[in-house]
């Protein structure tokens, strides 16, 4: 039974994944062979008859406040070459105080099994008893009805191992080959798949719907045959409560040697912190009800428990490699979000410290190169910076782009970041996500990461670095002209040498730049933006700039302050301190 306690902890996301050295990485091995799987149990058969063999799958006694639910899961193996009859008989629990009792089948289990094939059989019964006893043996009894007294014959009876018994969500697995550190890459014989499990990463995302740990799973297919990966959840464990998840991919078939990645929802609260996920699989047992009519019952048995390392939650599973800034990102290879002829990398990234609204911005571009003979469509990538602590801070991006990139060209997107005040920007590191839809469930799934360099802000300097441009100042001054309306109207001029990267394709959407005059007490007094392509743009010579202040008074000295500036996907005016001229 789930406690309801609740830990008041910081709001964490945990991102994690399999060790590379590649810049970038994605988190995937990129050969299926090199994988090497963890075999987190077995199964051992036992001959029930001449010829049928039995093992089994899974074992359930859930112990509530008064009663408990007692289940079992069996296959049932036909060795012959012929259609061979279940047999009859009564499967039965014995309890550690040598109580027994008796399993009623399941409506839908089968009288019958085809030559060299196996079927699965569940049992299952509520005891009402209070007090929580251990099982011990199962035991397969045929029962003669047909005299008198009844004559009941033991066909086989199995001790049951206590590591292998599910005792409901709060249950410790205990088996020490379904222990699993993150990253590791495993099996589950039990299920009779050879489909591979590699868990490479885990993050919290905060929807209109709530809160939820997503849980990214990457499946490969070693073998030459085609596999149905088979029907798995996953409940997420703190120190105090279980969390439930589901697939948001109902069925996933993998052709031989393909890989693809399996996304589990756990909805949970803000505060949520996991010490451990419990891999777990499905059972059904069907009670007839009269006239056709059935009742399914179902429950999860846990097959096994991945622990997270302890720290997870403040400094990241996995340390993330360096990234050099204008390399390309390399991305899952299993990834279809964005396409295998187009070239992410960043560019960019400072952050800028807004004195006035006492946070912190961070400012990421990202170049997109098409290496195509066609149009590509621009990818909506998402992005996210988590700090060295742990805490994650979600990209917001541009409002507006074009809709594909030309071929054999670069187009560039921006993105920006709140940050705390204290945020330094030291040992950051950028994740980058595609958003996926499952029907009616939206989700994240993890493309790359790596720890990212942040740029000094050279406001000093005389030239302006705002990719794909270097801007040169050559001179500047300002000037207070005075009009026939009795007022002053300040102008900036600039002698500009501009040098664009002409591999990237400027558009209507690039970021421009805001002139901000301040006067001598440092009062905003006036403002104007400026675009670095399209009409009306700064041009390389003389520019002259009407900074839109009027003033009744000559005002000196004075000041102008130039940003780098764009509007984000959610309306807000993001700028970046670049330069200041004082006169």
């Amino acid at each position: 039974m789930n406690k309801k306690m609740k830990r008041s902890l910081a709001t964490i996301v945990l991102t994690a994944a399999l060790l590379t050295t590649a810049s970038f990485p994605a988190w995937a091995a990129e050969g299926v062979s090199s994988a090497v799987f963890a075999q987190t149990s077995t199964n051992t058969s036992y001959a029930l008859t001449d010829k049928v063999e039995v093992e089994i799958k899974s074992i359930l006694n859930q112990h509530e406040s008064d009663s408990t639910k007692l289940g079992a899961v069996i296959r049932i193996k036909n060795t012959t070459d012929k259609i061979t009859r279940v047999p009859d008989f009564e499967l039965r629990v014995r309890m550690a105080d040598g109580i027994e009792y008796t399993l009623q089948p399941s409506a839908k289990n089968l009288k019958s099994i085809l030559p060299k094939t196996q079927q699965e059989l569940s049992y299952l019964t509520n005891a009402e008893r209070s007090d929580d006893a251990e099982l011990s043996e199962l035991s397969f009894v045929d029962v003669d009805m047909e005299v008198y007294p009844k004559k009941e014959t033991t066909l086989l009876s199995v001790p049951v191992d206590a590591a292998l018994v599910w005792k409901g969500s709060d249950s410790t697995i205990t088996k020490a080959s379904a222990l699993l550190k993150w990253g590791e890459a495993f099996t589950l014989p039990s299920l009779r798949t050879s489909v591979g499990f590699i868990p490479v990463d885990i993050h919290k995302e905060i929807t209109a719907k709530g809160v939820s740990t997503v849980v990214q799973i990457q499946v490969v297919n070693p073998t030459n045959e085609r596999q149905t990966v088979p029907n798995f959840g996953i409940d997420g464990k703190t120190e105090s409560k279980v969390y439930s998840g589901d697939r948001a991919e109902a069925s996933v078939v993998l052709d031989p040697g393909e890989k693809k990645y399996i996304h589990i929802v756990i909805p949970t609260d803000l505060d949520t912190e996991f010490t451990s996920l419990n891999v777990v699989t499905p059972e059904s047992f069907f009670a007839s009800q009269g006239d056709g009519k059935m009742q399914e019952d179902t429950y999860r048995v846990g097959r096994a428990n991945i622990l997270l390392p302890v720290g997870a939650a403040t400094q990241g599973v996995i340390p993330a490699p360096d990234y050099t800034l204008g390399t390309p990102v390399k991305l899952d290879s299993t990834n279809k979000f964005v396409p295998s002829n187009v070239d992410v990398s960043l560019v960019e990234l400072h952050v800028t410290n807004n004195e006035d609204d006492g946070f912190n911005t961070a400012v990421a571009k990202f170049k997109l190169t098409n290496n195509s003979d066609r149009p590509v469509p621009i990818p909506a990538i998402q992005t996210e910076l988590v700090s060295k602590d742990g805490f994650a801070y979600g990209g917001r991006r541009q409002l507006a782009t074009a809709l594909s990139v030309v071929p054999k060209a670069s187009y560039v997107v921006s993105y920006s970041y709140a940050l705390p005040a204290s945020e330094t920007g030291e040992g950051l590191k950028m994740n980058l996500y595609s958003q996926q839809v499952s029907g009616d469930t939206v989700y994240k799934s993890l493309l790359a990461t790596a720890k990212v360099p942040v740029q000094a802000n050279e406001t000093t300097s005389k030239v302006l670095n705002v990719y794909p441009y270097e801007i040169n100042i050559k001179d500047w001054s300002i000037s207070a002209i005075y009009q026939a309306s009795l007022t002053y109207d300040y102008k900036l001029k600039l002698e500009l040498d501009i040098k664009p990267d002409k591999q990237v394709t400027a558009d209507k959407y690039n970021n421009m730049l805001s002139f901000e005059l301040f006067d001598k007490v440092g009062n905003p007094v006036g403002k104007t933006t400026r675009d670095l392509s399209g009409e009306g743009r700064l041009y390389n010579g003389t520019n002259t700039i009407d900074l839109s202040a009027r003033s009744g008074q000559l005002d000196f000295p004075i000041q102008v302050k130039v940003y780098e500036t764009f509007t984000n996907e959610y309306g807000e005016t993001v700028k970046r301190f670049l330069t200041t001229f004082k006169q």
